[in-house]
């Protein structure tokens, strides 16, 4: 009989080893395709279980070893900025621990409630770290969120990174941090921790801990402030300087003043703060930032353009730098700034007598001086004491410059030409002759008038003296307004402003736009500016961007700095001509006072309107430095005339600004040799000029400068001999649009034309 193997074996059957089954071995009839290689469910949970408890296990291992630390970092110590002179030798000390550790007690409830609702609202119940927190942190990190770890610790979190740990942006220091935290929660008292965080955390302005944080923002004690004040020092926590409002434009406020409401509307739901208290509580303004004592004198200002400099460029955030560790080493020449500091401080006071003379207060000064072949910042003169006048009069940008703009007009000229009435553009160059007389109606290209108030604009010379025909190289030495503002309108005003930009000012400069006063100096940039600019003609064209520091280090590492390579502003022949006609105006014009340098040096003179401010911007191969003088109200800041100044009737550039730039600039180039400028060029335009007068308009020979209807410009004292014909004779056949036009006939025309800037259009000598 047939035996069917396959059956079950009967009771006398011999059966073999039972065969094991493997891990992954199914049943082939069940599980077939990709299915067979897959694991059971039972599989994958029991798999799972030994991860998570593998995971456990090493927490618990890594908890174990992982001690809470027994002293602070040094971050929690805090290490100083320190700055340092061009030599090497040190300027100043900042960014030293400003912290006065205070008791828990000492801090008002509400102050603390406060910043539990900014920071941390379950610190009092949670085990010292935020689960959901840390890994919402984590994924949004691991996701690519840019910008290092975000947020989402606690305050025990916080402190701990604070004060034991690093600032190092890690996934390792985050996961450390979140052990130490649970483990301090363990150990000590929650109120000893927020006591240890509130005296430990930084709040901008250089203070660290909320003691000096209320100091530095509201001039109190901390037991003085009030629910509203510590609500604002909680919004600090999160972004120190970009909530300062005193530091943050518009956009910036509106989102400071919704943090702030966000941190009372959390201590109402959290029933910290009654709804009727909330509802009537306003944003309390904190005071202007105050600086700090060791950067009395010239220190503050250095320090502050050093810092702005490095913050503007993104070398390093601000919060970094404030906390401290760097080595900074300035391009400021010390010998050159003490001379600049003692030049201003003595000829002031020698020249000045607020206490009888009423007209000598509020007298102020901004210079600066840069080196053309670099762009080296070597010195500035800011103010008399940083710690008093933080305004650093070296850089800001409210005063006018007057007609120490006018070689930017002839810069224009020599490399764009001029446009005629035909709309030909045909070349200058410093001989070319115009329309010196007092009143001249300026014209558009087109031959038509530029109107003020409906009738034709007649920009005034300085007391209205009358020239004649006159050479622009003349006219610079006589800083003739008319001729240089018609000069303007035939070159473009847009090319004007392009010439001022692409030498050194800056395209935002407050004033500098195409309108017809722009050549009279109408735009406010800083002397700092006038100085880089000036220092574009010395370096024959070449344009380097002012900068304050060489080199920057932490810890020993060099971090890298912005490059300073030069750009070519303008052609060397044409540079070299503005350079020749400014030499002018040092040897037979406004700026006579600075032959007392005895050594080669070019320069321009600049008085504006009402006598509101003076200039004196000049330079040697070596070295370009800049004169600002004014009078600014102290209450209300208003500009004031400085007329009587120094018992003079007027201040003019010539006088004190130039005397002061002079006797700074022996000093500071005292030791160095004496170096040439370039031989005088005809601006590279080569040959005789060439006619502006189409031919069906008359031409005539030019003539030597009229004899002037009233004295010439002193500058506010005995001036040089009256006005001479230039001693290169101009071509024969060169003749300026101006003088076919008619004489003005009417007097007025003291304000810019329609367009220009509200600014009063400025008279120099």
């Amino acid at each position: 009989m047939a035996h069917d193997s396959s059956g079950p074996s009967g009771p006398g059957d011999v059966q073999g080893p039972i065969p094991r089954r493997r891990l992954f071995d199914y049943p082939r009839s069940n599980r077939t395709g990709l299915r067979r290689w897959l694991p059971s469910f039972k599989h994958l949970l029991t798999f799972l279980l030994l991860v998570v408890s593998g995971l456990f296990a090493a927490v618990g291992i890594v908890y174990a070893a992982t001690p809470v630390p027994h002293s602070v970092n040094a971050q929690a110590r805090q290490q100083s900025n320190v700055w340092y002179w061009s030599d090497g030798t040190e300027i100043t000390r900042t960014g030293a621990t400003n912290r006065q550790s205070v008791p828990l007690a000492a801090i008002p409830l509400d102050v603390q409630h406060a910043v539990l609702a900014a920071e941390d609202r379950s610190f009092y119940s949670n085990s010292g770290v935020s689960i959901t927190g840390t890994v919402r942190a984590l994924l949004a990190n691991v996701a690519g969120g840019g910008g290092g770890l975000q947020g989402g610790s606690t305050i025990t979190q916080q402190y701990v990174k604070n004060v034991y740990l690093t600032q190092e942006q890690t996934l390792g220091r985050k996961f450390k941090e979140a052990i130490i935290s649970v483990k301090l929660d363990r150990t000590v008292a929650k109120d000893d921790i927020l006591a240890g965080y509130l005296n430990s955390v930084y709040f901008g302005r250089g203070a660290y801990g909320i003691e000096a944080a209320a100091q530095a923002y509201y001039g109190v004690d901390v037991g003085q402030l009030t629910l509203e004040q510590g609500a604002y020092l909680a919004v600090l926590l999160n972004a120190p300087s970009a909530n300062d409002v005193k530091n943050t434009g518009e956009p910036g406020r509106r989102r400071v003043l919704a943090r702030w409401n966000y941190v009372l509307d959390g201590m109402v739901k959290e029933k910290w703060l009654a709804p009727e208290a909330r509802a009537s509580m306003v944003f309390p303004e904190p005071l202007d930032p105050r600086p700090s004592a060791n950067l009395a004198g010239v220190n503050g200002y250095l320090v502050q353009m050093a810092k702005r400099y490095l913050l503007d460029h993104k070398v390093v955030d601000e919060d970094r730098l404030d906390a401290g560790g760097y080595a900074i080493t300035t391009t400021f020449d010390k010998g050159k700034t003490e001379a600049l500091y003692k030049t201003v401080q003595e000829q002031l006071a020698q020249s000045l007598d607020p206490a009888s003379r009423p007209a000598d207060v509020g007298v102020r000064v901004g210079a600066a001086s840069v080196e053309p072949a670099t762009g080296r910042i070597v010195a500035v003169y800011g103010g008399p004491n940083y710690v008093k006048q933080y305004v650093n009069d070296a850089t800001r940008r409210d005063v006018q410059v007057g007609s120490t703009f006018k070689p930017f007009v002839l810069a224009a000229g020599l490399r764009n030409g001029v446009q005629d009435e035909d709309g030909r553009r045909t070349r200058i160059t410093p001989r070319t002759v115009y329309n010196g007389n007092d009143n001249v109606v300026i014209r558009y290209p087109n031959g038509r008038p530029v109107l003020e108030d409906g009738v034709p604009w007649q920009p005034g010379n300085e007391d209205g003296v009358s020239y004649g025909e006159i050479t622009l190289a003349r006219a610079m030495d006589r800083s003739v307004n008319t001729v240089y503002t018609q000069l303007g309108m035939d070159a473009g005003t847009d090319r004007v402003v392009r010439a001022a930009v692409d030498v050194g000012l800056p395209a935002s400069t407050p004033g500098l736009e195409p309108v017809p006063s722009v050549s009279l100096g109408t735009s406010t940039p800083s002397a700092l500016d006038m100085a880089s600019a000036y220092a574009t003609f010395a370096a024959e064209g070449k344009h380097r961007g002012a900068y304050p520091v060489d080199k920057l280090t932490r810890d020993g590492d060099a971090i890298d700095l912005p490059d300073h390579d030069a750009r070519d502003a303008l052609d060397t022949r044409q540079a070299d001509a503005v350079t020749q006609v400014l030499r002018g105006v040092v040897d037979n014009g406004t700026g006579f006072r600075a032959q007392a340098l005895n050594r080669p040096a070019a320069g321009k003179t600049g008085t504006t309107d009402d006598n509101r401010s003076a200039w004196f911007v000049g330079y040697t191969p070596d070295l370009s430095t800049s004169m600002g003088m004014f009078r600014e109200d102290a209450t209300t800041h208003a500009f004031l005339s400085m007329s009587g100044v120094a018992g003079l009737n007027r201040v003019d550039g010539g006088n004190l600004p130039t005397r002061m730039w002079t006797t700074y600039m022996r000093a500071a180039l005292a030791d160095e040799m004496v170096t040439e400028f370039p031989d005088a060029t005809d601006g590279g335009l080569g040959g005789p000029d060439t006619t502006l007068v189409p031919p069906s308009r008359p031409t005539s020979a030019p003539s030597a400068p009229a004899t002037a209807t009233g004295p010439p410009p002193t500058d506010g004292a005995t001036a040089p001999s009256a006005p001479t014909p230039p001693t290169t004779p101009p071509a024969t056949t060169t003749r300026a649009p101006t003088t076919t036009r008619p004489p003005a006939t009417g007097g007025g025309g003291s304000r810019p034309p329609t367009g220009s800037p509200n600014s009063p259009p400025v008279d120099e000598s």
